[in-house]
């Protein structure tokens, strides 16, 4: 998740400028260039021989939470000569890419060999006409690890039947849950939707102000519509359904208005001043939350600064008693090699060194092996009043693979549609057809055939 949203975006200074890299361009701001007295990048950018260390120039562009990991990677391969770019991500919506891969694609060149993207859906139109970016990824990466990833995180990464990205990390949603404060109300951790829903009420009705979710994030529906297998994203080709309308859809919506309405769920952002004021610190509000793997650490400690020995997770919410259990994710940030690389073998040993050996502090690592150690260190941190590892792992598996990533941004479309009328009063369930209609406006600017049911 990619771990969004977890730290401001770095904004790209003087954009009018192509990146420095292996493939040729000029240089560069807010990069972490070669060392002083390296060729250039774009000159002698060959890798040593097939059985030798990765050498070379390598321009890669990845968002403020990698930064730390690419440096990581430049400190033990001194052999590759490594220009770091940092930039938003393409956090939230954001399409620097597309403008950026544009320009490189008229100017012929400045593409960096790899990039890092907060948005799981850009590996998707990088890979296809006109942008053309995405080199397929066999070969680049072993086979034997790519087997490692889990068959969503795989399926997330293939376009048009090919593998052109592994994942960096997953962001499976579960519930979280603040075990101090069910353990004082004396109340039950629900397993089921309809559980989660009545705790809000009897929240409501019994402890004014505590919440058990919210619905304020450009990415709520990834939490709740994806959870409950909403289909309003479900991609065939340059064919896609919306469907809005359809029950589970409009069932989740009828469940969350109630609680919107009595602010057991309210329309606000956790990464907000208001809402750590009103259910952060160390006098915090929340009993439970819906919510990808990476709020664990990166929003109950880093962004609402709770204490430690009360949060944990809980595997994610059934409806009723409907199998299998599915979930959503908000995340998944992919690693992306350019086909325009000159320097493929270390582009494909940074992208594996970063996915399969280093072990980022906050997000679950896609690849399975990495996901087992991070979790034995998970279990030992002091934040956590218990073990999360266990629903964390089951969920990674459990997200549902009817929500297709598609070339168009989703997020603005729910801010703009959704969350702003939340917040003037307007219930879920009233706009559940203008989310679909604006959605459907979206696919068909970037060329898609809508099919609204």
């Amino acid at each position: 998740m990619n771990q969004r949203r977890l730290l401001p975006a770095v904004a790209l200074v003087a954009l009018a400028l192509a990146g420095c890299s292996s493939s040729g361009g000029d240089s560069n701001p807010k990069s972490s260039g070669p060392p002083a007295g390296s060729a250039p990048a774009g000159t002698s950018s060959s890798s040593s021989g097939d059985g030798g260390a990765p050498s070379g120039n390598l321009t890669v562009w990845v968002d403020a939470a990698r930064l730390p990991a690419a440096k990581a990677y430049q400190k033990v391969h001194p052999n590759v000569h490594l220009n770091i770019v940092t930039f938003d991500g393409d956090g939230n919506g954001a399409s620097t890419l597309q403008t950026k891969i544009q320009l490189w694609n008229r100017t012929g060149n400045g593409w960096p060999d790899v990039i890092f993207s907060e948005q799981v859906q850009d590996p998707v139109w990088m890979a296809r006409k006109p942008f053309n970016f995405a080199a397929p990824i066999k070969g680049l990466v072993p086979d034997n690890l790519l087997s490692k990833w889990p068959a969503p995180s795989t399926a997330q990464c293939t376009v048009d039947g090919v593998q052109v990205c592994v994942q960096d990390n997953l962001a499976q949603v579960v519930l979280w849950v603040n075990k101090k404060l069910m353990d004082q109300f004396h109340y039950t951790v629900p397993k089921t939707w309809q559980e989660w829903a009545a705790l809000g009420q009897k929240a409501a009705s019994e402890h004014p102000g505590y919440i058990v979710g919210t619905m304020g994030e450009s990415f709520s529906h990834w939490i709740y519509l994806w959870g409950d297998q909403c289909p309003v994203q479900q991609a065939d080709g340059n064919k896609v359904t919306i469907n809005s309308g359809d029950s589970h859809c409009t069932r989740m919506a009828s469940l969350v208005d109630p609680l919107i309405k009595n602010q057991s769920v309210p329309p606000l952002s956790v990464f907000t001043p208001d809402f750590a004021k009103k259910y952060g610190g160390k006098d915090d509000k929340i009993l439970v939350m819906p919510g990808p793997a990476w709020y664990g650490l990166g929003v109950f400690h880093d962004t609402l600064h709770m204490p430690n020995g009360q949060i944990t997770a809980a595997p994610p919410l059934q409806w009723e008693s409907e199998t299998p259990v599915t979930t959503g994710q908000v995340g998944g940030g992919p690693w992306i090699v350019s086909r325009h690389s000159k320097n493929m073998k270390a582009a494909g040993d940074f992208v594996t060194w970063e996915t399969t050996v280093f072990k980022a502090k906050g997000g679950y690592p896609a690849y399975g092996p990495l996901a087992d150690t991070w979790l034995v260190d998970l279990a030992k941190n002091p934040f956590f009043a218990a073990d999360p590892g266990p629903a964390l792992k089951a969920a990674a598996s459990q997200i549902w693979q009817g929500w297709s990533l598609v070339t168009y941004p989703d997020q603005p479309v729910w801010s703009n549609t959704v969350v702003t009328k939340l917040v003037a009063g307007q219930s879920l369930s009233s706009l559940l057809k203008p989310f679909g209609d604006a959605l459907a406006q979206a696919a068909q600017a970037q060329g898609y055939q809508v099919s609204r049911n």
